[in-house]
């Protein structure tokens, strides 16, 4: 397998103005306590919230695939937790753009070097906890040097880094409930867990804590569930399976 080179951008830029100090300080207006978590922990939460956030609603990346002569095999950007392919443009620059289709590798259409690729999966002796393993594209079509693929690819939003207060969270403004909602479970539950180890916490009181976390696990369900049932509404593009040619990654 041929060591490709490429770069990975958002399909879409961010604002600049949704901030991970500007979410955090949302969180912490519905928090009960405002002493309990310092903002590492609430970081570290958005963080979990974004991964779960991410499988339901991932974000369109592209990728610029530099490719070489008698070299038809490259890997997948392996940054984002890559889900899944939406589209391959080959060659770039076309007026109208040429994308080609997905196929199997013993397909007719790929065996005859036809316009269309196909995946393969990582190697068998990668090590499990390999953090860069990335599944392979293969072209059917001779490639040359000096061209171009692009790969629109479905995958987790850019995590930001534990008290960067400045990092842009892309998950949309409109889906922060969702986000608040998940951390405002990460916090009840841990307040729980940490009654939990004490002796001297009455049952009660533990009794209360755990019907406040599931109240608020409901709550963040029943606001993804929304917020799905929106994304699938005639009017509004769907974020994922917008091309019938995805393909997704496992």
């Amino acid at each position: 397998m041929a060591t490709g080179s490429g770069t990975g951008t958002p399909a879409t830029a961010g604002t600049g103005t949704n901030t991970l100090s500007a979410l955090r300080t949302q969180i912490r207006a519905t928090l009960a306590s405002t002493d309990d978590w310092n903002n590492t922990k609430i970081d570290q939460f958005i963080a979990d919230a974004m991964r779960f956030h991410s499988a339901q609603f991932p974000r369109r990346w592209r990728y610029s695939l530099s490719l070489t002569t008698n070299t038809q095999a490259y890997p997948l950007p392996a940054e984002h937790a890559l889900q899944g392919i939406r589209s391959v443009e080959y060659p770039t620059g076309a007026d109208p753009q040429t994308f080609l289709d997905p196929v199997e590798e013993w397909d007719t259409a790929f065996q005859q070097a036809q316009p269309v690729y196909t995946l393969r999966g990582i190697a068998d002796d990668t090590a499990i906890e390999s953090d860069t393993a990335s599944a392979t594209i293969v072209f059917a079509q001779t490639v040359a040097t000096d061209e171009t693929a692009i790969i629109e690819y479905m995958a987790d939003h850019a995590i930001p880094a534990a008290g960067d207060d400045d990092a842009v969270i892309t998950v949309p403004t409109s889906h922060w409930t969702a986000l608040i909602a998940f951390v405002d479970f990460c916090c009840h539950w841990e307040l729980e867990t940490d009654k939990a180890v004490t002796i001297s916490t009455v049952s009660i009181v533990l009794g209360q804590l755990g019907q406040e976390a599931r109240y608020a696990w409901n709550r963040y369900k029943e606001i993804m569930n929304a917020l799905t049932l929106q994304a699938t509404d005639t009017a509004i593009v769907p974020w994922a399976n917008q091309h019938h040619t995805m393909k997704r990654i496992y």
